[in-house]
């Protein structure tokens, strides 16, 4: 009850479920600080036909975000003299500052066009030159350094101490912040985006030609938590809404109903008390596959329940003894097959785990204790027909008129499964498991036209023995790719701050090429008649700490990892890869220097542990293996496990014709499909042939109850969520119509 108190904390990120995985412990804090910085960032473009409104629009924007509670930092309207500011911090190392295309000039011998730039600059018709600057920066290559520092928005300018941009008859102004709360926190994002959309609609309704553009990772979470909330209460009120039709139509009792409804509220209670205990919150995913609980929960019930056709059974008692060899061998080996989840090391897939365990567990033990002393004594007299229906299946794999039938079916079977291979695929990409709202999407690609923003996804690691020696590599190894046309943009720290080394290097490059041959001519054609003296050899060179917190390139420390720290490390971004394997050949054998792809190492981490979980089944089985041995025997095992060993090898195949992908999600599924699939091969084992249809009975209902719950996740939006949801439909419901061939009674 404390945990509900506090509020349940909702988890919607499905990189939660992964593993952090990575053994070098550099790279996961690289990560880290990327998701930080870019994950909780929001940008919005504020556009209107008149300049004056969306100014006006964006103060109101951003003063709402910074008064919400729920930003670190909100960015609107530049300082005046910001530019100014900047230049006056690296007017002392000018010296050692040289845009890359100076650079290439005085490397290629090319001075004389940098002379004739900055003749125009003097003779320009807006003099920009005072006779100070001349004798500080004859050539102003400061200024032509500062311009050709690198933009993450490229398209934007100064506008009246704004970021904007003129597209078509609307000007957009840029506004930013960094949220202080968690994006993949459900309550975080329902609250931001709710007083959100209420700001933006007194916006609209104040400004009525306004638009208003975001992006940001917090609105993609919030689409898609929004889905799996809704999904998980369609699933939950269909899953128990046809539970329950389904009990009433075949007991026509409401006792039975009640016994199903206590057992399944007790499994589902103890599930989430245990769950917000040990996690103290829990992932969406536990959520939409702990809800269809229902289905699972109730084949034990059912089992007993369903024991009221029998009119042998005198008592409440009676029923339990005739029932208890089968539920008990049923939920000892389902738990099994949950509690193999705990072996993934997949933290969302152990809530799972744990809930679902737990939750059967205590239905299971609310049959025991409860069950008998609620039950009805009195046997049911209706449903001889049902009955005969129920047990069908048996009948077509036990009795001798139908062998062709077998044989036809066996060998469609066959058939299709060969026609399923055939189109069978794994898909681990993790971006084809994320529901992306296609309204967001384009409002996203809106976004990057009007700003030029790229996407950026690897990054490179940078790592040295001192920050000296990591600039000195970031810069080979940004001249490598650039040479190598393999990026089109980057952001670094060395694009702003030189090594040492090159700002040694550019130093003399100036000397000897430009100024020694050209700075006294050129200051006899612009009338400077005394030339000032050459400045030292070893002046001040520029570093990080040159900037303080507010500083205009305080932005540079976010791409700093372990800073304050003896070890330093440095991140480059790189935007809008075209081809990630040339990043990664002209990189290769760069001493200090890694390319780092969240994403692909995402991939490949689900790539891994699909066939891992693959392994789990297996696993699964074998630990199965010797409580069914103990109770049947080496004659009666083979025909036990034949049913579950049918059910996972063909239900991969057949749900590959309904297009579903084998993800490690399907892989999952497989696990719950065995061990639904043993429990209904021992229900059939433990049977006696009165029984027979009794206990079939109860296998359909259990079965149907699974389809309503775990099957109906088959229409989740979500890929993760519907492969895993159709690949457990098709599993149980094979497992439910080749279970009596566990059964040792032979064809007749």
């Amino acid at each position: 009850m404390w945990h509900v108190h506090r509020g349940i904390d909702v988890q919607t990120d499905l990189l939660a479920l992964l593993p952090r995985e990575d053994r070098d412990v550099r790279i996961q804090r690289a990560k880290d600080r990327i998701s930080e910085s870019i994950g909780r960032r929001v940008l919005f473009m504020i556009g209107d036909r008149d300049a004056a409104r969306a100014h006006e629009a964006g103060s109101e924007l951003a003063d709402w975000l910074q008064k919400s509670g729920m930003t670190d930092s909100v960015t609107s309207r530049l300082p005046a003299d910001e530019v100014r500011s900047l230049g006056t911090v690296l007017f002392p190392y000018r010296e050692g500052l040289l845009a890359a295309e100076d650079r290439a000039r005085l490397e290629q011998g090319r001075a004389s066009e940098i002379v004739d730039r900055a003749l125009a600059t003097v003779y320009g018709p807006i003099p920009v030159a005072s006779v100070a600057l001349l004798r500080n920066d004859p050539f102003f290559l400061l200024p032509s350094y500062l311009a050709s520092l690198p933009s993450p928005l490229p398209r934007l300018g100064p506008d009246d101490g704004w970021l904007s941009v003129q597209d078509g008859s609307r000007t957009y102004v840029l506004v930013t912040a960094q949220l202080s709360g968690s994006v993949f926190s459900l309550d975080f994002q329902n609250r931001f985006v709710a007083d959100l959309g209420a700001t933006e609609a007194r916006l609209r309704a104040q400004f009525p030609e306004l638009v208003i553009l975001r992006v940001g990772s917090v609105f993609y979470a919030q689409d898609a938590g929004k889905i799996a909330s809704k999904e998980t209460a369609e699933i939950s009120l269909v899953s128990l809404v046809g539970t329950v039709l389904l009990i009433l139509a075949v007991f026509r009792a409401i006792r039975p109903l009640l016994l199903c409804l206590l057992s399944i509220g007790v499994g589902v209670l103890c599930a989430f008390a245990v769950c917000l205990q040990l996690f103290g919150g829990l992932h969406v995913a536990a959520l939409l596959f702990g809800v269809s609980l229902v289905g699972i929960a109730t084949d034990y019930c059912l089992q007993f329940v369903a024991a009221r056709f029998d009119v042998e059974a005198k008592s409440p008692w009676d029923r339990l003894r005739r029932v208890l060899p089968g539920i008990s061998l049923g939920i000892a080996t389902t738990l099994i097959g949950y509690v193999t989840l705990l072996l993934a090391p997949f933290p969302g897939l152990h809530q799972v785990a744990v809930f679902s365990a737990v939750g059967l567990a205590a239905s299971f033990v609310t049959v025991l204790l409860w069950l008998p002393l609620l039950d009805s004594a009195e046997p049911l007299r209706h449903g001889s027909r049902m009955l005969a229906s129920a047990g069908w299946p048996w009948r077509f794999w036990h009795e001798r008129r139908y062998r062709w039938a077998r044989l036809a079916s066996v060998g469609v079977c066959t058939a299709l499964t060969a026609a399923g291979l055939t189109r069978l695929h794994a898909d681990d990409d993790v971006r084809h498991m994320q529901v992306l709202s296609e309204r967001l999407r384009l409002e996203e690609l809106e976004v990057r036209r009007l700003t030029g923003m790229g996407v950026a996804g690897e990054f490179l690691l940078v790592e040295g023995a001192d920050e000296e020696q990591i600039l000195q590599r970031e810069e080979a190894a940004i001249d490598r790719l650039q040479n190598a046309h393999a990026i089109s943009s980057s952001l670094a720290i060395s694009e702003f701050i030189p090594s040492k080394a090159r700002q040694r290097d550019n130093r003399g490059l100036v000397r000897e090429k430009l100024l020694a041959p050209f700075l006294a001519s050129y200051y006899a054609r612009i009338g400077i008649e005394d030339r000032p003296a050459p400045p030292p050899e070893e002046s001040p060179f520029l570093t990080p700490m040159v900037f303080a917190a507010n500083s205009s390139l305080a932005f540079l420390r976010n791409l700093t990892v372990n800073e304050g720290s003896d070890e330093v490390a440095h991140l480059v971004l790189l935007n809008d890869v075209p081809d990630p394997s040339a990043v990664a050949a002209a990189v290769t054998g760069m001493e200090g220097v890694r390319i780092v792809d969240p994403t692909g190492d995402v991939t490949r981490l689900l790539r891994a542990y699909r066939i891992r979980a693959m392994i789990l089944i297996a696993v699964s089985a074998v630990l199965m293996l010797p409580i069914v041995l103990w109770r049947y025997g080496r004659r009666g095992t083979p025909r036990v496990v034949l049913p579950p060993i049918l059910a996972v090898l063909l239900a991969p195949p057949l749900a590959a014709l309904f297009g579903v992908t084998f993800t490690f999600f399907s892989a999952m599924a497989l696990v719950l499909v065995l061990s639904i699939a043993f429990d209904y091969a021992v229900f059939c084992r433990e049977a006696r042939p009165p029984r027979i249809h009794v206990v079939m009975i109860g296998i359909w209902l259990a079965m149907a109850a699974t389809l309503l719950s775990f099957g109906l996740l088959a229409f989740s939006r979500t890929t993760a969520a519907s492969g895993f949801g159709t690949t457990l439909l098709i599993g149980t419901l094979l497992a439910c119509l080749i279970s009596p061939l566990a059964d040792n009674s032979d064809p007749s």
